[in-house]
């Protein structure tokens, strides 16, 4: 009898260890992963990121999340090109989104010394800029490299790209874009996409930029206006873009 009752408590071991690496195997790795803080989710990365309460809204396709805007964004899907790589406890008011210690939190930036010059920005895409007091120049042209991190579609027409950029342009980001922007700066190409946004219309009635936006993860050199949005807080963006090229 006894011989019999080890015989089956072995085959109920067994059986239970089988089902686990099966379900390991089954189950999505955002779920077995430690919960991100609230407000936040898992990316595809890996990494947490902030989101709107979302019940009751169509659900993102796959790959894509919910901004703070309530849009879905596109996101990174590898580590290494996300801003909050590896870590679930990133607080975004205390620390860069590299880990490392954050870039100078100031509310304004000064005048830069730029090598950039003039002529290599379309100042002509100023015409069709919606509400273009909005935006506080700071450098009529300027160029930087950088990572994209995350795009999407803005009902003004835009694109809203994240950007992380290279170390050598890192003091190009204020607090406002490590508290809002995951420490990346905004690049907005104009009027590429549909415009539903009732106050945008009219800037690109008429007009399309035509421009090529690279994929996720691409190295990339952006021309454009570096301004102040004050209607975000003064985060930094790139706003209106020129060009944005892959790096080889």
């Amino acid at each position: 009898m006894l011989k019999i009752l080890s015989v089956k408590i072995f085959y109920l071991l067994i059986s239970s260890v089988l089902l686990i690496l099966v379900f390991s195997t089954l189950v999505p790795s955002s779920i077995i992963m430690a919960k991100c803080p609230n407000g936040t989710h898992t990316s595809p990365s890996g990494a947490c990121e902030t989101v709107v309460p979302h019940a009751g809204l169509p659900r993102c396709p796959n790959g894509f999340h919910r901004s703070p805007s309530g849009d879905c964004e596109k996101v990174s899907s590898s580590p290494e090109n996300n801003v909050n790589s590896g870590s679930t406890n990133y607080d975004q008011n205390d620390s860069s989104a590299d880990g490392q210690s954050p870039s100078p939190l100031y509310s304004q930036l000064p005048p830069s010394n730029d090598t950039t010059t003039s002529n290599q920005c379309d100042q002509t895409l100023w015409k069709h800029v919606y509400n273009p007091t909005r935006l506080q120049v700071v450098t009529p042209c300027k160029s930087v490299l950088g990572v994209i991190e995350s795009k999407r579609v803005e009902k003004d027409g835009d694109y809203h790209i994240r950007v992380k950029l290279d170390p050598a342009f890192s003091n190009l980001i204020n607090s406002a874009n490590i508290k809002n922007q995951f420490g990346d700066l905004v690049v907005e190409p104009i009027c590429v996409n549909a415009v539903t946004q009732a106050d945008a219309i009219s800037a690109c009635q008429n007009f399309h930029q035509i421009i090529t936006i690279p994929p996720i993860g691409n190295h990339v050199n952006i021309t454009g206006s570096y301004v102040l949005d004050k209607e975000h807080g003064n985060w930094a963006e790139i706003h209106p873009v020129t060009s944005i090229t892959t790096i080889p």
